[in-house]
């Protein structure tokens, strides 16, 4: 997308004409981008140190909308998941530790289920509820690609309970003071990435965008199991991080997450 329209002024900018702004302006405006024509939230990405030029994006734009460019939306972590998707009426398990347990059968005798993914039954005769085991990455996928998932009555299983999916993910706009300490999955695309005290730091908008605060101690992981080492390949990426919202002494509202177990992200190209 070669135009964005800032919200702050109303202008149309160029992404030439952007990246020539002051650098607090430019840190500032990139977080109240939308799409010119459909009004999608969009995203800014400055010239990478490889050499690709600066560029704006949004994803996704409304449905036929002529400023919309073909997005994949596989990249990110790498797995055998990649296409996989969730049907709804499953019972969702998360699977924290990438797919590496054993398929679960509900019974010594019980087959495995085909291809191997963790799958089983609960639920007496004519009660057959599927069992899936999933990785956060499935899961962010599916929730970007699935207003029915996400709107859901699905459970998903977890140490501290069984949630419904639409009571459980809750996209980062939403994330306001009223959530304040409550443990869920939180999700939505970035603006932009800032490094800071004790961190990374993704931010998901303006000053009231909720922003998730990546520890010192997993970064260099967070990095590599990504492929983000330009905190510009993160503008654009779509993450879903589990862990309570807080709300910092100036009122801004993050999440804190030192375990690579509770985070996913899905780069934009």
């Amino acid at each position: 997308m070669d135009i964005a329209r800032c919200t702050a002024n109303g202008q149309n900018y160029s992404a030439h004409q952007f990246e020539q702004l002051d650098d607090a302006i430019l840190e500032r405006y990139r977080r109240l981008l939308i799409c010119p024509q459909c009004q999608a939230t969009a995203f800014f990405r400055k010239e990478s140190r490889s050499g690709q030029a600066a560029c704006f994006g949004a994803r996704p734009h409304v449905d036929g909308c002529a400023l919309a460019a073909v997005e994949t939306i596989h990249r990110g972590a790498t797995g055998d998941d990649q296409e996989e998707r969730i049907n709804i009426g499953d019972r969702i398990e998360i699977d924290f530790d990438f797919g590496a347990q054993d398929v679960v059968r509900p019974q010594p005798d019980a087959p495995v289920e085909p291809g191997g993914v963790g799958g089983r039954y609960v639920g007496g005769p004519g009660r057959r509820i599927a069992v899936r085991r999933r990785r956060l990455s499935t899961i962010l996928r599916n929730l970007m690609l699935s207003e029915q998932f996400a709107n859901s009555d699905q459970l998903i299983a977890l140490p501290e309970g069984e949630f419904r999916i639409r009571d459980f993910f809750v996209r980062f706009h939403d994330a306001t003071a009223e959530r304040r300490g409550q443990y869920r999955g939180y999700w939505g695309m970035l603006s932009d990435a800032r490094d800071g005290q004790g961190g990374l730091w993704l931010n998901s908008g303006g000053r009231a965008g909720v922003s998730i605060a990546v520890d010192d101690a997993i970064l260099q992981d967070f990095r590599n199991r990504f492929r983000a080492s330009d905190n510009e390949d993160l503008a654009g990426a779509y993450v879903l991080v589990f862990g309570h919202l807080h709300r910092s002494q100036y009122g801004k509202m993050y999440v804190a997450c030192n375990d690579m177990r509770l985070i996913t992200v899905n780069l934009a190209d």
